[in-house]
C-alpha cells in the first residue's frame, strides 16, 4: 500500500530524515528531475513557470538544460507558452491560462492534465473540491531513505495496484468451483439493475449466477438464471452458493421489507441500492456499496456521527462510491481509489460493480481484498470505456464490456 499523508506530515518527514543526514538539496533536486520528467509529456518546449516553490524551480533548470524555453510571469510578455507548470501548491491565480496543459506539483491551483505527488500523495488531494483539479495522477520518488518511508505517519492508503492480482483458476475447475453467485433484486419498475449485477459477476469470473426477483423482470442474458422468489428455492441456492447480492433494483415495496428482514445470510455478501434503504444490521461477512446520499440516510439511521464509527460497530467493509471511490474496513485507516472516469456517474454503474464484487467473493477472496480489488477493475473499466467511447458517450453495460480490458491488468 502506498502512503497518503498530510501537507504537514510531509514537511515533518523531511525534517526527520534531513536531522538523519539526509540533504534538502538532494530531495530538491530530485524532485525538480521528476517533475521535469513529468512535463516532457507534454508536447512543445515553451513553458510558463508560475509560482517559486524550491521544486519547481529546480524542475525549471532541469528543463532549461534540455534546451526548453522556461519563463516565469515576470518574463513572459507576449509569450504564447506550449504548457504550464503550477507550482502555487493549492494557491489561486489569474495567470493560470486553463486553456493550456497543467502540470500541478503537489495540490493543483487549477484544474490540471497531470498533478505529481513528490514523495507521497497528500490528503487534501482527495477532498472533493480539490479532486475535481487533479487531472491524472503521477506519484515521484524523491529520494527519501527507507527509513522516513516507513516512520511517515499515514491518514490514508492507496493501492499499489501492480500488486493486486485476479483470483487463481484452475484448468479442472467446473463451474460451481470457478464461483456461484446468488442475487437478489429486480421489480417490474427496476428491471435492469439486478441484470446488470448478475452479467457483471459472469464476466468477472463467477462460474454460475442465480438470481431472484419479487416481480417479473422479462427477459434476462442467457447466461443468466432468474426465477420468482420462493423461500424454498432461495434457501436450497444459498447453501450452494459461496456469496450473495442484495438489494439492486428490489423495489421499496413493504413487500420488499418484509423480505430482506427475514433474510438469514451468512454467506459473503455485497448489500447495495435498495437494500441499503431498509436495512440497519447486516450480515457478518458484508461489503456494502452506498453513495454519499445512501450513506448519509444510513448514519442517521443508525446513529453514528461518521463512516469509520459506523464500520467499527457494525463490523462490515464499507465501499463509499464517489470520486474517489473510499474504502473503509474496522480498525484501519480509509483505502482510496483514485482511478475512474466521469462517465461513471450513470445509471446502472453501481450494479456493475455490486456483481463485480460478488464474483471476487465467489472466486474465494477474503472481503477487503475483494473490496480493493473490485473497485479497481471497476475504475479501469470506466477509463477504458472512456477511451473508446468519450466520457459523455458510455451507459453502465459499456462498463461490462470494457472490463476484460481491466481484467487483463490484474492477470
Amino acid at each position: 500500500m502506498i502512503k497518503v499523508v498530510t501537507t504537514e506530515e510531509m514537511r515533518r518527514i523531511e525534517k526527520w530524515a534531513i536531522d538523519r543526514g539526509s540533504s534538502e538539496e538532494a530531495f530538491m533536486l530530485e524532485a525538480g528531475k521528476k517533475i521535469a520528467a513529468a512535463a516532457k509529456q507534454f508536447p512543445g518546449k515553451k513553458v510558463l513557470l508560475i509560482g517559486k516553490e524550491n521544486a519547481a524551480l529546480a524542475a525549471a533548470l532541469e528543463l532549461k538544460k534540455a534546451g526548453y524555453d522556461v519563463r516565469t510571469p515576470q518574463e513572459a510578455t507576449d509569450f504564447d507558452c506550449d504548457f504550464i507548470i503550477d507550482g502555487l501548491l493549492g494557491a489561486t491565480s489569474h495567470l493560470i491560462d486553463a486553456k493550456k496543459p497543467i502540470l500541478a506539483i503537489d495540490i493543483p491551483s487549477c484544474k490540471a492534465t497531470i498533478t505529481i505527488a513528490l514523495g507521497f500523495p497528500k490528503l487534501r488531494l482527495f477532498s472533493k473540491d480539490c479532486w475535481e483539479n487533479v487531472g491524472k495522477l503521477q506519484i515521484a520518488d524523491i529520494g527519501l531513505p527507507h527509513a522516513a518511508i516507513d516512520e511517515a505517519v499515514p491518514s490514508a492508503f492507496i493501492p499499489n495496484f501492480e500488486m493486486l492480482h485476479l483470483p487463481p483458476q484452475k484448468k479442472s475447475q467446473h463451474k460451481y468451483e470457478r464461483g456461484f453467485v446468488l442475487g437478489l433484486g429486480g421489480s417490474s419498475a427496476l428491471k435492469g439493475a439486478v441484470k446488470l449485477s448478475g452479467f457483471a459477476a459472469l464476466h468477472a469470473g463467477a462460474g454460475i449466477v442465480k438470481m431472484f426477483t419479487l416481480e417479473d423482470i422479462g427477459p434476462v442474458a442467457d447466461e443468466l438464471i432468474c426465477q420468482l422468489f420462493s423461500k424454498k428455492l432461495w434457501e436450497e441456492a444459498l447453501t450452494k452458493a459461496q456469496s450473495v447480492f442484495i438489494g439492486p433494483g428490489l423495489g421499496r415495496t413493504s413487500a420488499a421489507k418484509e423480505l430482506l428482514l427475514s433474510l438469514n445470510i451468512e454467506k459473503p455478501c455485497v448489500v447495495d441500492a435498495d437494500a441499503l434503504f431498509f436495512l440497519t444490521d447486516f450480515p457478518k461477512k458484508s461489503i456494502l456499496t452506498p453513495h454519499a446520499g445512501e450513506m448519509a440516510r444510513l448514519l442517521k439511521n443508525t446513529g453514528y456521527t461518521n463512516e469509520q464509527a459506523f464500520v467499527d460497530a457494525k463490523g462490515v467493509i464499507l465501499v463509499l462510491k464517489g470520486a474517489p471511490t473510499k474504502i473503509l474496513a474496522p480498525g484501519q485507516l480509509p483505502i482510496i481509489i483514485p482511478r475512474g472516469d466521469p462517465g461513471m456517474a450513470t445509471a446502472g454503474s453501481g450494479d456493475v460493480l455490486t456483481g463485480i464484487l460478488a464474483a471476487l467473493l465467489a472466486q474465494g477472496m477474503p472481503l477487503l481484498d475483494a473490496a480493493i480489488l473490485g473497485v479497481s477493475l471497476h475504475a479501469f473499466s470506466g477509463e477504458a470505456a472512456a477511451l473508446e467511447n468519450t466520457s459523455y458517450g458510455y451507459s453502465a453495460s459499456d462498463l461490462i464490456k470494457t472490463l476484460p480490458k481491466a481484467l487483463e491488468l490484474f492477470l
